[in-house]
């Protein structure tokens, strides 16, 4: 699924990956674990084509995303899903319309997209919520949105950046559980964090990274 061969980036001077290397298989739940600053979220932004590395190549479903073009990332996006730490939500927006936006210009009927946007909002538990906007929604259901937006395009690789960072440690717990749920269904998962608990709880593949490098890589791992 994702494969990232001596992956180098360089911001000025500064070294944030340093000839890393790792390979992702189809269908895994991976946490991204390491101090501030040792390149989890860069690593995150390289996959999903936000920045360039400036040495290596990196695969995501056979794809080189070093070779395509500008023009092409929307289209790989439609591959992927991704979550992140601020939720990004539109907030003159509903529950529904935020899920729907991402799919209203796939060129699918109305039908389709009521139910597939329906269908999103049943797996993290908000269809009752389907009319709020995100300010009359706590953080926790926020992220839930989020996280139906990513997968309400059926896309086989989801990326979580700091899904919990915002959140309270029971409110962090379910919405890893609804993450592991995905997961079950066949989605891999990547997700960087720095919670500890949860990387203990979960047991599931733990990278470790340092200094841009991957210093550890256990299967049914805790943090440390």
């Amino acid at each position: 699924m994702i494969r990232l061969t001596n992956i180098t980036k360089e911001y000025g001077e500064h070294r944030a990956l340093d000839d890393l290397n790792l390979h992702i298989k189809v269908g895994e739940f991976v946490f991204l674990v390491g101090s501030s600053g040792a390149g989890k979220s860069t690593l995150m932004r390289l996959i999903y084509r936000e920045e360039l590395p400036t040495d290596g190549e990196i695969l995501v479903g056979g794809i080189d995303v070093t070779k395509i073009k500008y023009s092409q990332v929307p289209q790989l996006r439609k591959c992927m899903g991704m979550v992140f730490q601020d939720f990004k939500l539109l907030t003159n927006q509903s529950a529904y319309d935020n899920v729907a936006y991402v799919i209203r210009a796939l060129g699918m009927s109305t039908k389709e997209i009521d139910m597939r946007v329906k269908g999103a909002l049943k797996v993290v538990g908000l269809l009752h919520k389907i009319d709020a906007k995100p300010s009359e929604l706590s953080g926790g259901e926020q992220q839930r949105i989020g996280i139906a937006r990513a997968i309400v395009n059926g896309p086989p690789l989801l990326i979580a950046d700091e899904p919990t960072g915002n959140l309270d440690p029971q409110t962090s717990l379910e919405i890893m559980e609804i993450l592991e749920q995905i997961n079950l269904r066949g989605t891999t998962i990547v997700v960087s964090t720095h919670d500890q608990a949860i990387v203990d709880r979960f047991k599931k593949r733990v990278v470790t990274l340092e200094s841009g490098k991957v210093i550890r890589d256990v299967y049914s791992g805790t943090y440390e």
